[in-house]
């Protein structure tokens, strides 16, 4: 494990305590300092492990880790509730319908907030990695079963485990086929500080991000700042509020108290109308349909979170 220092889980999040508004993009109630990412992670023994694979399922809840890199192979999974996960040049949402494969050495920083997050690690020795980059995909019910059932071989599992060693060898066989399945849930970060201060101020409170407002914090007017923006991510900025705002709905989808339209006009939509058609745009379904299926539990019925 090799840890970026001087770095937070997304680049600028809230410190430990800080609440953040309806629209605002925090997943998670507690953040890892650098240092603490370290520890946890050397007391997890991820790296260390005898075990050729295994599955960790994380016990710290709520929590985000700051950057970091792994010396194998994860493939990152929420049974229930939305993990985030930061790279490089995007950040990414993972609720029960997406996975995200993490090659050994990629720069990352996770954040959650009642999610249940069960992870695989594989040797690359034994399991090349068919991506060299992370990869986000759709996740079939075989591989959320597996996933599940590979809870039983945890960390400090015996590395002479013949059935475990066979059923990991065969989980790692069909992720290959799987990595280009569906579209997924990824906003991008910038290149460039006006730019990233400007998706900064957005995801701050997604129901109030205007360009004007973006434009006085990144220090450029909007003309440019629309320009720029559009040359970077490859999207308008209209085009990435909206994306942001189906994504921050995602995550409020998941309490069980929240109804489709307190959500839709918490992020900033004005008819539930536009809510639902750029929901279903961007997942696939309606935000009915998604919560009652990203709000399953691993035994088939609804978790309350």
């Amino acid at each position: 494990m090799r840890l970026e220092d001087g770095r937070d889980a997304s680049g600028r999040l809230p410190t430990s305590g800080q609440r953040s508004p309806p629209g605002g993009h925090v997943l998670h109630s507690r953040v890892l300092t650098p240092t603490e990412t370290t520890q946890r992670l050397v007391q997890i023994g991820l790296d260390q492990a005898p075990a050729r694979a295994f599955a960790y399922e994380d016990e710290l809840r709520g929590a985000a880790y700051a950057w970091h890199t792994h010396e194998r192979h994860q493939l990152l999974y929420a049974l229930a509730g939305t993990a985030r996960l930061d790279v490089d040049d995007a950040s990414f949402l993972l609720p029960p319908q997406r996975a995200a494969l993490i090659p050994a050495g990629e720069r990352h920083a996770t954040a959650c907030r009642d999610a249940a997050i069960v992870s695989i690690y594989f040797d690359p020795a034994a399991f090349p990695c068919p991506v060299a980059s992370v990869r986000v995909f759709e996740v079939p019910a075989l591989l959320r079963e597996m996933v599940i059932y590979a809870r039983r071989w945890p960390v400090a599992r015996r590395p002479d485990d013949v059935a475990a060693n066979t059923f990991f060898a065969a989980m790692a066989d069909i992720l290959g086929p799987l990595l280009d399945r569906g579209a997924t849930y990824r906003l991008p970060r910038g290149s460039t500080l006006p730019v990233q201060r400007a998706i900064e101020c957005a995801l701050r409170d997604v129901s109030r991000a205007d360009l004007s407002r973006a434009a006085a914090f990144a220090g450029a007017t909007e003309r440019t700042l629309r320009r720029r923006f559009r040359e970077e991510t490859g999207v308008t900025w209209r085009a990435f509020v909206t994306r942001a705002r189906v994504l921050r709905a995602i995550d409020l989808l998941m309490s069980p108290s929240a109804s489709v339209t307190r959500v839709a006009l918490d992020v900033g939509f004005q008819s539930l109308g536009a809510f639902a058609a750029a929901f279903r745009a961007v997942t696939g379904q309606s935000p009915s349909e998604f919560r009652r299926t990203a709000r399953r539990s691993p035994d088939g019925e609804e978790r309350s979170v």
